[in-house]
């Protein structure tokens, strides 16, 4: 019920409960922490982001509107706020129009758990599991759903559905069932009476889901047109999950995932994509979008693929031979960051410029962005239009984003100053929260109350052309609670004579009703409308079988659709059916060349034939039998080489085989040679392989075509007469630079102790060219031998003075600690080495030897390169902060400053580098949030920057960003750019993503007073 009268007394209490919460905080890491070493680092922690502010004060409910800007033709209501709601995570709406609210208060550690371990990003480790409700601990979390019961508009009832939950994050009504998504559990509540009340203790249908980092754990649950729940996960968690029928599910970070509560199956569905996930939501056409934490507005989410992820913090993709992934949707527009929730706006009660426009909301920045769809093959970009939504609230932190009944636009407002989850201790304001609606100028009228539960067929039927999408979407999850046979002539009709968008709401229906017949599939399939051909092919594949007569339907539509997302669905419910129907259906797409140009089609063809690659590998080779097949362009592009790689990566007679009858079976030259940049990409990494004497015979035969393949394997298999030609050609000046260059990274691969020789003197030559010598000495760091550091360290001034042979010197330096030490003695007793050749990010590499005797002499080189002390940094930031703002600033200096001092790694306002974060989409308003970040670089790594420490099983110590990780290698690329380097797991001896990165702490210390301010009043101006 409403509160409102207590509303305007409470305010004066906040400074007191904000004392009691930081108090209980403070206890609760005694509670919490399973040991002295996480207590001790939950306390001492500084956090990272944007954390608790104690100077920034909240608003009260009853003047928070006046903070707000909307356009003219808007409307903005505050519907919900404290004490009625506190941490809403979730709104949605049920079948009578009930408000529904998950309210995310035990956020952020579970219940009746300790912490045995925490690491930099506060991802946690606890010493038991929980138990699903009604056992273990009751936590705080709680789902609440509002009503009006006097029709004027306003929320005057509020119910308590259940209580005591213990992280939990999402619900839905259906199937006559309250589901509840609880990490690690789904459950399902009874309700036959559907009044919203539980009817006994709940049924676990999944379990699994990670609890390492509540702010990235599974969420968004709701229905899909399809009759599945659906869901994502966030990134920095893990997932093992099990139904009745669904066994160990794994994966790691960020997807989106599906359960089918008839048949218990779940599924990944797409995996990767949108940073840390937390939004699904469907368009009227059946798309998956998400939001993102990073730059853009998030992925387009196709069935069965595989997007982008941080590879060094959120882990791998499953399938480790993807070879690839999809991109979010390009951004047109000012990429500030983040926009994680969104709606594609379909309700029809707004203006109609704003139908189809994304709504995306911002918490960081505390606004709304509108951002328009822009046809891409069978995909879409985005163009950013307007920011729709702000407010000068900087507590204002919209959190969830959906469309209501009335067609009006709820967002749920987290409402605190705090926003970073990177900090252990509970800081959180814990009783704030608020919902507001965004609707027409026009003052609507409340619609009237109803209750579609009690539709009959008929009135069910009709919602289905109803103008809002949200009633649309609620009339199919009543026919798929109530499956009755009797409304399939109805819906058959109107799959018939509808048009577009009612045709393809009868198709949904009629496969939740249990009538997806051969003759609707072929109906469907033979349909005016793309989009019902689409979902037709989506829910044939979803079978993962289908009759001779509907294959037979599905080939004939291969074969001549034109459409590039029907197209693009064919692939991913290819991959999903049995291999003899993947390779016809594959074989009728590539038919069409413009899918070669798809932003999407190509790797969606390629996972589908890499599905089958190994399970049926006479399938593979019974398509290929056509020589036509060859010539395709996603054939040339994309598959074959991939093919070839996928085969030789995995290894194993039947695999070798394989890539042997690829290459006798290849039409042509170039097709051979694609084939043999597969095996060598397959190859790459490898100390050495044995390949069979039939596959080396058949590279033999195509010499020509393999240019210097044929050596190249020869070295990895270790022949002599090989080494000695390869010795031969590297140290021979008229020999074509790229065989030189080719031997010479083979040499640094294959660990032959005689090559080392030969590897020096490239180095020391005076006429050697920069590359020669750059390559030589990225080889030279596999072979741990005393005399490299020893010849290398004095020849060193003859070679300095290019910077690339400089740079790869010194990190050839900093790999070993007996080569350091040969560094340091020519830096500190005869001083023929400069300090100052040494820049920071080639200094602090030195540290990574994680040796004290290394880190003392490094302290005394390069003072500038020790790490400031947690004393040092507060009172640099101190000192500082009274700089910014100060005198008369100079932008157009500081904007020179930023460009020499942060330019050279960041991006702002379209100028500058790439290496590090692009800074435009920050938060550079406020001067704390920069202070910390610039004085302490190590308080927050944002994902993609994390720089990992390896170590090699021969003594090196490596650094750099994990590019990519597939097939049995990883791809680490230097952190500041510059050639990539791919390593075998099997070299890998240990790896672990270091707390450091290569910005350095001391970057204002050379500016003068002055310099500090202008700087600091370039990066803080907002265009």
């Amino acid at each position: 019920m409403h509160l409102k009268h207590l509303r305007g007394s409470i305010w004066f209490l906040l400074p007191l409960l904000i004392f009691a919460c930081k108090k209980e905080s403070e206890v609760g890491i005694k509670d919490l922490a399973a040991n002295e070493d996480v207590a001790n680092f939950m306390e001492n922690y500084k956090g990272r982001g944007v954390l608790t502010d104690s100077l920034a004060t909240p608003t009260a409910p009853e003047d928070v509107l006046k903070d707000f800007t909307i356009p003219e033709d808007l409307s903005l209501e505050l519907v919900l706020s404290e004490p009625e709601i506190v941490q809403p995570i979730q709104v949605s709406f049920d079948h009578k129009g009930r408000m529904w609210v998950v309210q995310y208060q035990q956020y952020p550690y579970p219940k009746g758990l300790k912490i045995t371990a925490i690491d930099n990003h506060t991802r946690v480790k606890f010493d038991k599991k929980l138990d699903p409700p009604p056992a273990g601990a009751k936590g705080a979390d709680r789902i609440t759903f509002f009503e009006d019961t006097d029709g004027d508009g306003k929320y005057d009832k509020s119910t308590d559905a259940i209580s005591g939950l213990n992280i939990t994050t999402g619900v839905a009504l259906g199937r006559k069932k309250i589901w509840v998504l609880s990490p690690p559990f789904l459950l399902a509540y009874a309700d036959e009476n559907e009044d919203g009340l539980p009817e006994g203790d709940p049924e676990v249908h999944l379990e699994g889901f990670g609890l390492e980092d509540t702010h990235a754990v599974a969420n968004s649950l709701r229905w899909g047109p399809d009759g599945w729940l659906y869901g994502a996960q966030g990134s920095t968690t893990t997932a093992n999950i099990n139904s009745k029928v669904s066994k160990n599910v794994a994966f790691l970070g960020q997807a989106i995932w599906r359960y089918h509560p008839e048949t218990y199956v779940f599924e990944l569905f797409s995996e990767g994509g949108g940073n840390n996930a937390f939004n699904v939501e469907f368009d009227r056409k059946g798309r998956i979008f998400s939001g993102t934490n990073g730059y853009d507005r998030g992925p387009y989410y196709k069935q069965g693929a595989y997007y982008i992820k941080s590879w060094g913090k959120h882990g791998p993709l499953t399938n480790p031979y993807a070879f690839g992934y999809l991109p979010n949707m390009p951004l047109e527009g000012e990429k500030k960051r983040f926009t994680h929730s969104l709606i594609k706006y379909e309700g029809a009660a707004l203006p109609a410029h704003y139908n189809d426009l994304m709504f995306a909301i911002n918490p960081l920045h505390n606004f709304i962005q509108l951002t328009a769809f822009t046809e891409k093959g069978s995909s879409f970009g985005n163009v950013d239009k307007e920011i729709v939504l702000s407010t000068r609230d900087k507590w204002f932190r919209p959190v969830d984003i959906k469309l209501g009944p009335d067609g009006g636009i709820y967002i749920a407002d987290w409402y605190d100053s705090r926003l970073s989850h990177v900090d252990p201790r509970d800081t959180w304001h814990k009783t704030s929260g608020r919902i507001y609606r965004l609707g027409p100028k026009t003052g609507d009228k409340p619609i009237q109350s109803f209750d579609i539960s009690s539709y009959s067929n008929e009135e069910l039927v009709q919602l289905l052309s109803h103008e809002n999408k949200w009633f649309r979407q609620e009339a199919l999850r009543q026919f798929g609670d109530r499956k009755d046979p009797s409304s399939l002539p109805l819906l058959i009709n109107l799959l018939e004579t509808g048009n577009e968008q009612e045709a393809l709401e009868a198709l949904w229906a009629i496969n939740l009703t249990a009538g997806m017949s051969d003759e609707i599939g072929k109906m469907g399939l033979n349909h005016q409308d793309p989009f019902v051909r689409m979902w037709t092919v989506r829910l044939l594949g979803d079978k993962q079988t289908v009759s001779p007569a509907m294959f037979q339907e599905l080939q004939k539509l291969a074969a001549k659709e034109t459409h590039p997302e029907v197209r693009s669905q064919l692939m991913a419910s290819a991959k999903r059916l049995p291999s003899s129907q993947t390779f016809s259906l594959i074989e009728n797409l590539l038919n069409n060349h413009e899918d070669s140009e798809d932003p999407d089609i190509p790797l969606l063809t390629w996972w589908a034939l890499e599905e089958k690659a190994t399970s049926d590998r006479e399938g593979v080779l019974a398509m290929m039998a056509d020589d036509k097949i060859w010539q395709h362009p996603i054939m040339e592009k994309v598959l074959l080489g991939r093919l070839m790689q996928r085969y030789i990566m995995e290894g194993g007679e039947e695999n070798f085989a394989m890539a042997t009858q690829l290459l006798e079976e290849a039409p042509s030259p170039k097709h051979v040679k694609i084939l043999i940049e597969g095996l060598q990409e397959g190859l790459l990494g490898r100390e050495m392989v044995t390949l069979p004497d039939n596959l080396l015979k058949i590279l033999e035969k195509n010499n020509k075509e393999l240019g210097d393949s044929p050596l190249t394997l020869a070295l990895r298999r270790r022949e002599e007469k090989a080494l000695a030609e390869a010795l031969k050609i590297i140290n021979d000046p008229n020999a074509e630079i790229g065989l030189r260059l080719s031997y010479i990274q083979v040499l640094g691969e294959i660990n032959q102790d005689e090559v080392v020789p030969d590897l020096l003197n490239l180095v020391k030559n005076g006429q050697s060219s920069p590359v020669i010598k750059q390559t030589a000495l990225h080889a030279l760091q596999s072979y741990n031998q005393k005399e490299i550091g020893e010849q290398l360290s004095k020849a060193y001034p003859g070679f300095r003075d290019n910077v690339y042979v400089r740079e790869a010197a010194i990190s050839l330096f900093a790999s070993r600690k007996e080569w350091a030490m040969d560094f340091f003695n020519e830096i500190e007793l005869p001083k023929t080495i400069s300090p100052d050749d040494v820049e920071y990010h080639l200094a602090r590499r030195f540290r990574l030897l994680q040796d004290e005797e290394i880190n003392t002499r490094a302290d005394r080189i390069w003072p500038s390169s020790k790490l400031l002390t947690s004393e040092e940094k507060t009172q640099r930031i101190n000192a500082y902060g009274k700089l910014i703002g100060k005198g008369k600033q100079n932008i157009k200096k500081g904007r020179t400053l930023f460009l020499s001092n942060c330019g050279s790694c960041h991006q702002l306002n379209g100028e500058g580098g790439v290496s590090g974060p692009e800074l435009t989409g920050y938060d550079r308003s406020n001067p704390d949030y920069l202070l910390l970040h610039i004085v302490d670089p190590n308080a927050d790594i944002r994902e993609g920057y994390e720089v990992q420490r390896i170590v090699t099983t021969d003594g090196r110590i490596l650094e750099g960003r994990l590019k990519s990780q597939s097939g049995g290698t990883i791809t680490i690329e230097p952190p500041l750019g510059g050639k990539s380097t791919v390593l075998s797991q099997e070299r890998i001896a240990a790896m672990e993503v270091q707390q450091t990165t290569y910005m350095p702490e001391r970057i204002l210390e050379p500016l003068s007073d002055e310099e500090v301010s202008d700087l600091f009043a370039y990066l803080m101006q907002v265009k």
